[in-house]
C-alpha cells in the first residue's frame, strides 16, 4: 500500500524534491508515507527546514525531549546538521536504530542552509515518540488518539504505550551496535561496504521479520549500472543523496526522489558522471524480489541481490 499524508496520491509514481513544492513550501512540517503492509508496515517522513534566519542561528535547536520509538529506525541527513542525543549528522551520515532503545533529544540545528532529511519507521504503530520522562510520556499518550484520527487510514492501529515494538534490525555494516542500540555509517565508507553489481551496498532489515522492509545504500561510479529495469512485488522508493541520474529525460540530481506503487515497473538507473549516492527502501521484504525486464548485463546484480537478502535474513535468527 502506498498512501500518504500531506499530499494527495492519484497515481501509481510519485516524484518529489527537497528543492521544489510541495516539500519547500512545508518548513517544519513533514510529509508522511505509507508502504508495504496497511497496519504494520513502514512509515517514512520528508523533513525539510528553510535557511535559519540570523535569530534562528543564534539560538538553540528546537529538539524534542529524550525518548525512543517502538519500532527499529532509520535516518539520514542530507542538508544541514541532525541532532540525536549526543551525535551529530550530516551530508551523507546517517543511522540505524533499534525498536524500543531510548536516547538523547533530537531534532534539526539552526542552519544557514536549511536542512533536508528522512525519518523512517519499520513498523508504523510504533512510530510515535515515547518521552522518556513519565510526565511529558503522559502528555505526549494523551495527544496520540488526535494523531491517529488526523493520520486517518494510514495509522489504523497504534500500539501501546508500553510495547517497545519488535527488535528485527539486521545489517550487512561491520560497526558494533552502541549501548544505545544503533549503528551509525556514512557514505564516506562505501569503499568497504559489500558489492552489489557495480556498486557498493550497505544493507539493513528491519521491523517485522516477515513483512518488515529493506533498506539500501547505494554507491555507484559514475556511468555504471545502478539498478536494472525491474519490477517489485512492493511499493519502491529512491532518493539521491550526492551525484545524478537521468530519469524520463531529465536529470535527477541531490534531494529528488520517486515513490513508486507495487508491481510498478523502474526504469535501468544509470550513474551519472559523478556517480551516483542514493537510498532505495522496499516497503515490504515479501515483495522484495525483483522481475528483471531486460537480463542483458543484469546477472552479477541479480546474484549480489539475492545473496544479501539471504545473507540478511540468517542474521535474522541471531536475534531470537
Amino acid at each position: 500500500m502506498l498512501a500518504a499524508l500531506g499530499i494527495d496520491l492519484d497515481a501509481n509514481t510519485v516524484d518529489l524534491s527537497f528543492r521544489e513544492p510541495p516539500l519547500s513550501d512545508r518548513s517544519g512540517r513533514p510529509l508522511m508515507f505509507g508502504m508495504g503492509d496497511a497496519v504494520a508496515g513502514p512509515l517514512l517522513g520528508l523533513f525539510y527546514d528553510a535557511p535559519s534566519t540570523p535569530e534562528q542561528l543564534a539560538g538553540p535547536p528546537d529538539l524534542a525531549p529524550a525518548h525512543s520509538h517502538s519500532c527499529d529506525n532509520f535516518r539520514i541527513c542530507m542538508k544541514g546538521e541532525l541532532i540525536v542525543g549526543q551525535e551529530r549528522y550530516r551530508h551523507g551520515e546517517f543511522r540505524l536504530q533499534q525498536s524500543g532503545r531510548p536516547y538523547g533529544q533530537d531534532g534539526d540545528a539552526p542552519h544557514v542552509d536549511g536542512n533536508w532529511r528522512i525519518i523512517f519507521f519499520a513498523d508504523r504503530r510504533g512510530h510515535l515518540v515515547r518521552p522518556t520522562n513519565p510526565d511529558i510520556r503522559a502528555q505526549y499518550r494523551a495527544a496520540a488518539p488526535a494523531s491517529q484520527e488526523r493520520y486517518g487510514d494510514l495509522l489504523p492501529e497504534l500500539l501501546d504505550d508500553d510495547d517497545g515494538g519488535v527488535v528485527g534490525m539486521v545489517t550487512n555494516l561491520t560497526t558494533p551496535l552502541s549501548k544505545l542500540g544503533h549503528i551509525d555509517g556514512s557514505f564516506r565508507d562505501a569503499e568497504t561496504w559489500d558489492t552489489l553489481g557495480a556498486s557498493k551496498v550497505a544493507a539493513a532489515l528491519l521491523g517485522l521479520p516477515d513483512l518488515g522492509p529493506v533498506v539500501l545504500l547505494l554507491r555507484t561510479p559514475a556511468a555504471q549500472i545502478a539498478a536494472p529495469a525491474c519490477t517489485f512485488g512492493t511499493e519502491g522508493f529512491r532518493l539521491i543523496v550526492a551525484g545524478s541520474y537521468t530519469l524520463d529525460g531529465r536529470a535527477r540530481t541531490t534531494g529528488d526522489m520517486r515513490f513508486q506503487a507495487a508491481d510498478t515497473p523502474w526504469e535501468r538507473v544509470v550513474a551519472g558522471p559523478d556517480g551516483l549516492d542514493e537510498v532505495v527502501i522496499l516497503g515490504d521484504r515479501r515483495g522484495a524480489f525483483a522481475t528483471l525486464h531486460d537480463e542483458s548485463g543484469a546477472g552479477a546484480w541479480t546474484r549480489d541481490f539475492d545473496s544479501l537478502l539471504s545473507s540478511l535474513r540468517g542474521r535474522l535468527g541471531e536475534l531470537a
